[in-house]
């Protein structure tokens, strides 16, 4: 494992904007939770933050333990206005308009409550997470600035067009340009900047790009087999169903994939776990008694310890996919595309200890290779553990950020003198 970095002993006072609360509580990703969890201990977080769905109260409690003063920011004020009322009921694009109302309005408040706190305390530099938050901050220059773009939203879009029709594909267009135009925007507004990969930073920066690569962590504690008997020919695939890049992989799986499996994989079951499946997804599993779609479930690890294999034909990605650190801690073999393997990559020359395959075709035969190879899936098995182990724990995460925050601190107050 490596060793995390020594503090350098400067604490700070941090105001810190993030796009979305999180908690373990809350669906979603938690970046943002364990590194206020780590920070928490040595400096002192003032936290604005958007509310995108109501927050358990348990959740809100833990996370104000952890801050100085906390502020969110509920995406439904606009429900409020005529406008936002009328959008609702058209078919289609009705729920996007009131969503980009909803947001629009929650930064407004957010923007008003930035100015005032951040005249009211002296803080130390602002932590910015994502870009749906940059225009709280754009205009201002009063203070050292650490944006941790994370994924690389411009990556993820450019790959939705290669798969969508001429018409979605005029509409991501014009959406990859605006994300662009955000992206470059952070960059230029800050030196101090965080990418969660290397691919997401050179899709941003180029090959030469000056940032730091941080990437998620995995509860390792959490992610451990309890039992190691899974079941013969059982394939896998999580997430939250009704993202669309997971329903995608989903159908992908069923529509593609299974036809090539089933004469060569007998008695084969294919579970598909993760909370909202779409009534599309829901629909064409019916269509096939080998797929299992749960559905949301308590405790993801039940499902994972059943399988033999964790199949991820996930055609659009960014970041690092937690969905496959969490099958790798749980030692189970992997099989997924190269868009999904690129965002693994943390150290130069080594190789996430997983299948890499594109197209139909190729998954099958690796599945049906690895179906038949106990002792090669016992070796990426334990691969797969070593390496989350060595790549993603989230306290050498969350030491190296205190770093680029602390060093960010200091290069401000030297170059004032």
């Amino acid at each position: 494992m490596q060793c995390s970095r020594e503090p350098l002993g400067l604490a700070m006072k941090i105001l810190h904007i993030t796009p979305t609360f999180q908690h373990p509580k809350v669906r979603g990703s938690h970046r943002y939770y364990y590194f206020i969890r780590e920070l928490a201990q040595r400096h002192e977080i003032t936290l604005l933050t958007l509310e995108r769905s109501p927050i358990a109260p348990e959740a809100r409690q833990e996370v104000t333990t952890y801050t100085k003063r906390l502020f969110t920011f509920p995406l439904n004020d606009a429900s409020r206005f005529a406008v936002a009322n009328l959008a609702r009921n058209v078919p289609h694009i009705g729920p996007q308009v009131v969503r980009r109302l909803d947001l629009r309005a929650a930064i407004r408040q957010m923007k008003a409550c930035f100015s005032k706190v951040v005249r009211q305390d002296s803080f130390d530099l602002i932590l910015l997470h994502g870009r749906a938050c940059f225009s709280v901050i754009e205009n201002w220059q009063g203070l050292p600035t650490v944006a941790d773009i994370c994924d690389a939203d411009s990556l993820r879009v450019r790959t939705k067009m290669e798969y969508a029709n001429p018409a979605l594909s005029l509409i991501l267009r014009l959406q990859h340009l605006q994300v662009r135009r955000v992206e470059k925007k952070i960059a230029q507004y800050t030196p101090h900047l965080i990418f969660i990969s290397e691919r997401d930073r050179a899709s941003v920066l180029g090959a030469n790009g000056q940032a730091k690569v941080i990437p998620n962590g995995i509860d390792l504690a959490y992610w451990t087999r309890r039992s190691h008997n899974p079941q013969p020919n059982c394939l896998i695939f999580t997430g939250v169903m009704d993202y669309p890049p997971n329903e995608d992989a989903a159908l992908y799986l069923i529509d593609h994939i299974l036809p090539l499996v089933r004469p060569l994989v007998p008695g084969l079951q294919i579970i598909i776990a993760g909370r909202n499946p779409t009534l599309r997804l829901l629909n064409r599993a019916q269509l096939h008694p080998e797929v299992v779609v749960t559905g949301f479930v308590e405790d993801m690890r039940d499902y994972l310890e059943k399988a033999a294999l964790f199949v991820a034909p996930l055609r659009i990605a960014s970041g690092t996919q937690n969905k496959i650190q969490e099958a790798l801690a749980m030692e189970v073999p992997v099989i997924t595309t190269p868009i999904v393997a690129d965002g693994l990559r943390i150290t130069k020359g080594e190789e996430p200890p997983l299948y890499v395959v594109n197209g139909a075709a190729a998954f099958a035969d690796q599945i049906r290779y690895l179906l038949n190879q106990p002792e090669e899936r016992t070796r990426l098995a334990q691969a797969g553990r070593s390496f989350v182990s060595q790549h993603f724990v989230w306290r050498q995460s969350a030491a190296q950020l205190e770093e680029i925050l602390q060093e960010a601190v200091v290069s401000e107050r030297r170059r004032r003198g």
